[in-house]
């Protein structure tokens, strides 16, 4: 067993620590953006799919309520740890601030006094290519991230290892970049993300099916991440510019591109146990008026479970930026109607909601993401 501690994305604290839940299971909540982990070797890999994690530290140490430390009082608890932590080697020594803790210390500081007193014989510094690399965290209530978090906020100094499984916050290729491009075609970051939360903990899923894939983002990163892609679509420019996106994008994962209403995905791909859902349905303003746009929407739920009865759906449903100031309530409008209706009907098709989430897509739009897992 080991234990790292992972540092989040600052865009979307809350669906950090969901999309780390979904990969791993339980968490230690240390901050809106610092969660503690211990699992296997081969569970911790599931890390380098995870669209929001910034860092992983290992043989970590962690200091509550920092409040009347200086530097070289921080410095010294961390050159204490280090004496039976960091190896022999060349390192270096790097200072993150998270949000508005101990605003008067300098970082600079902190870095070169715990690297004066870490400097040994055996240990040399090195700031252009270190073996090791010893990560301290200043962490505080957060000041800029325009999504609510209900989670509670403390002071805290978390220092540690900079560990290999550690590749930075995922941005992707920009969509621009494809040979078929749409102006709505969903963000890189957000079509990996959506593929995190649709995971089970232990359990990454046989395939994953979007049965609305306009230009193929989600297929994509799907085939990225040497996971099957099932993807169709009502309109052929879309199927025949998914197919092109994906040979262009070189995955390791199997796909398959298929014209086909949303509504009728089980009799394209027949049984699929353990498979995935993720998509992003239009959501046009024309797209919901009529109500012909919810029926397809519940349809194409429907259609899921009917394929894999022990899978999961990551969708993501319209919504306004209202979601985005406070908790998710009830009559908060989603497709039109109350959030406490759309749940219901949700429900009737046999799945039941797990997680949501509003997210910012621009200053007039938001959009839910929405987690569901089988009713039974």
């Amino acid at each position: 067993m080991r234990s790292l501690t992972l540092v989040g994305s600052g865009w979307h604290p809350p669906l950090f620590r969901a999309e780390i839940m979904a990969l791993l299971g339980p968490i230690e909540i240390l901050h809106p953006r610092i969660a503690f982990v211990t699992q296997d070797e081969s569970s911790l890999q599931s890390i380098k799919r995870a669209a929001l994690v910034d860092d992983c530290l290992r043989d970590s140490a962690r200091l509550w309520d920092p409040q009347g430390l200086d530097e070289r009082e921080i410095s010294n608890h961390v050159a204490e740890w280090a004496e039976s932590r960091v190896p022999p080697g060349s390192f270096s020594v790097r200072v993150r601030r998270l949000g508005t803790a101990l605003e008067g210390l300098s970082r600079r500081k902190i870095e070169s006094e715990t690297g004066a007193l870490i400097a040994s014989e055996t240990r040399t510094v090195d700031l252009d290519d270190p073996e090791n690399e010893v990560v301290v965290l200043i962490a505080g209530p957060e000041d800029a991230s325009s999504h609510w978090d209900d989670a509670q906020t403390t002071s805290l100094v978390v220092w540690g290892l900079r560990d290999e499984t550690s590749t930075g916050a995922y941005k992707g290729k920009p969509p621009t970049e494809r040979p078929f491009f749409k102006p709505v075609t969903l963000d890189p970051r957000l079509a990996r993300l959506m593929v995190s939360l649709a995971h089970r903990p232990g359990r990454t899923p046989t395939a994953i099916v979007d049965p609305f894939c306009g230009t193929g983002g989600i297929a994509i990163e799907a085939s990225l991440l040497g996971m099957q892609a099932l993807a169709s679509d009502l309109d052929p420019e879309m199927v025949e510019g998914t197919t092109t996106n994906l040979q262009r994008a070189n995955g390791e994962g199997a796909y398959s591109v298929e014209l086909c209403s949303a509504e009728e995905i089980h009799e394209l791909w027949g049984d699929r146990p353990g498979s995935s859902f993720v998509f992003d349905p239009p959501y046009g303003r024309n797209a919901w008026t009529s109500g012909d746009g919810l029926s397809i929407l519940m349809g194409a739920l429907s259609s899921a479970l009917r394929m894999s009865p022990d899978g999961s759906v990551c969708t993501m449903l319209p919504t306004s930026p209202e979601a985005l100031s406070g908790p998710l309530s009830g009559n908060q409008i989603v497709l039109g109607r109350d959030w406490d209706e759309i749940r219901e009907m949700i429900g009737e098709t046999g799945w039941s909601v797990v997680h949501s989430a509003p997210v910012r897509v621009h200053r007039s739009l938001s959009r839910l993401v929405v987690v569901c897992h089988p009713s039974d």
